[in-house]
């Protein structure tokens, strides 16, 4: 497959704008970043494709919720949300999913400090 066969990065944005999640979980009493794009499963080679865009090794899970069927992007490692996630989505995104966007960016970066002084103290 040629890059040009793929979607481009403001293509995946508007699919983000619409179905795409930037959001905190609690996780063994401890907040974890979480970026996530859920879909109809009908969607899944779309998934694909934008895995192969955007470099991400991340598995796409397949679940049935109330009779639908979704496909489901989630991803929670600092390094892949760091170095692919923010980098490509920042100054892509208009209106309230940008707002809320900064704002998961700014706690991100502002825990990360926290995790870093935790882990070596």
């Amino acid at each position: 497959m040629q890059q040009t066969d793929l979607p481009s990065f403001d293509f995946i944005a508007g699919l983000i704008a619409g179905e795409g999640s930037f959001m905190w979980i609690k996780q063994n009493g401890t907040e974890v970043h979480v970026f996530q794009l859920k879909m109809h499963a009908t969607e899944r080679p779309l998934f694909e494709l934008l895995k192969t865009k955007l470099g991400l090794r991340e598995k796409i899970y397949e679940y049935t919720h109330k009779e639908r069927h979704y496909v489901l992007l989630l991803i929670r490692k600092r390094s892949v949300i760091e170095n692919i996630i923010i980098p490509t989505f920042d100054q892509r995104l208009f209106g309230n999913k940008r707002i809320q966007f900064e704002a998961w960016k700014k706690k991100y970066f502002e825990k990360k400090l926290d995790f870093i002084y935790k882990h070596y103290s």
